[in-house]
């Protein structure tokens, strides 16, 4: 993957400004500050004991759980009123709280937010004081011209009619740069109408996405699509509304299925694979499982086969021992209806790449109903060992606290249903 000069000297002053982190947020909203709700957004400051201005970035919702994005073809901005509510979402970063001492004792009039991760305690104060200093630390570089995110620790290449990555780079962990990874991912759908008789296939090339709007803040994009399937000849199908959320070490892409009828009344069975397609280059990476004890080599004999343990809230991860991601799924499907899915190893890739690294979901009944989806990709920032830990915080949010109760960090919370407009 090449960069611009200017591209390349923005991502080395990123880097500088948050090697040593992992940069894991956390995701509150107004309903938990109760007495900072109606106060004007652009007053709000966070900062840590010190005084330290600490990256945060607010987002305006709606009440049908609509992001108020700025940017785009088709902004919403309009439908912001410009001050805190109870769903509006504020964020900011674990590593950038301030570390809370046994002996310590908070002022009862600061508004604290405090976060508690097994037995560690961390704080932030929020104010509405505009006289604070808004820190200048811009993790997240967008230009939607050309559909490319860098961060500190991966890149991702999209396209105007895709929601998913065509190309994606993780941060080189031994050297200096990234390493060009993953070509596009690799989709494919199969479903059996009319009680198994009717075979149909979709690939990632039926499934097209517009991005309508979206948002470019120092924490996380957002990008709202619509995206619906090619039947071919014309046809639309299964139209759908989902969000995209970048953070500067995690992708998050939720989603809610419609099922509009009992699955069997009109399909035998179905299957979704979903896998990253490894470049040739990367020749020194694994496709690892932990769960079920598989290690494989990109690069080796021919082999296509599929490992018997259901993905659902699994990890599994690419790596040369140092740099790499992981990935988990996550869905609220019962796990009695998703017997014979698994993980997915192909070697070469159907794609033309090294190999094909991912996971099938098979669903054999569904009913009526809707029901939540969400990928998880999380990259390293010294070691790829500690992204098992990280994935460990995706499923077992942080616990937050303020004077208002006691609440879960809103990161992996589902979201709203979207509607298409």
């Amino acid at each position: 993957m090449h960069f611009s000069s200017m591209t390349r000297s923005l991502f080395v002053l990123i880097l500088l400004l948050c090697t040593q982190l992992f940069s894991e947020p956390v995701v509150i909203n107004g309903s938990m500050i109760g007495r900072l709700k109606g106060k004007p957004l652009s007053s709000l400051r966070i900062c840590d004991h010190h005084g330290k201005p600490v990256p945060f970035q607010i987002d305006e919702m709606t009440g049908e759980g609509e992001y108020v994005l700025p940017d785009g073809e088709s902004p919403n901005t309009d439908s912001g009123n410009g001050v805190l509510d109870d769903v509006d979402e504020i964020v900011f970063l674990w590593e950038d709280c301030s570390i809370v001492k046994e002996e310590y004792t908070p002022d009862a009039n600061w508004n604290i937010v405090r976060i508690e991760r097994n037995s560690e305690i961390r704080e932030v104060f929020i104010s509405d004081d505009p006289s604070i200093p808004v820190s200048s630390v811009n993790y997240m570089n967008y230009d939607h011209g050309s559909q490319l995110l860098i961060t500190p620790f991966y890149y991702a290449q999209f396209r105007k009619n895709r929601f998913h990555f065509i190309g994606a780079g993780v941060k080189n962990l031994s050297g200096n740069g990234f390493i060009d990874l993953t070509a596009e991912l690799k989709i494919e759908i199969m479903l059996r109408a009319l009680w198994g008789l009717i075979p149909i296939h979709y690939t990632e090339e039926n499934i097209i996405c517009v991005v309508k709007r979206y948002k470019a803040g120092p924490l996380r994009l957002i990008r709202r699509g619509d995206f619906h399937l090619n039947l071919g000849l014309g046809i639309k199908g299964s139209r759908a509304a989902v969000n995209q959320i970048c953070y500067p070490q995690i992708v998050n892409v939720p989603v809610y299925v419609h099922v509009p009828i009992r699955f069997r009344s009109l399909f035998g069975d179905a299957y979704l694979d979903m896998a990253p397609v490894i470049k040739k280059r990367a020749e020194n990476f694994s496709f690892k499982i932990p769960q079920a004890s598989f290690s494989e080599n990109i690069k080796g004999y021919s082999i296509d086969t599929m490992i018997n343990l259901n993905p659902n809230h699994r990890f599994m991860g690419v790596t040369d021992g140092l740099s790499g991601y992981g990935w988990v799924l996550q869905a609220t499907i019962p796990d009695s209806l998703l017997e014979g899915s698994g993980f997915l190893f192909s070697r070469p890739s159907s794609r033309s790449g090294a190999a094909d690294c991912g996971f099938r979901i098979k669903i054999r009944d569904l009913q009526k109903g809707h029901y939540y989806i969400s990928n998880w990709v999380i990259f390293p920032v010294e070691s790829y060992n500690l992204v098992m830990q990280n994935f460990q915080n995706v499923i077992k949010p942080l616990s937050v606290y303020t004077r208002d109760g006691q609440f879960t960090n809103l990161l992996s919370a589902p979201a709203k249903k979207l509607k298409r407009k």
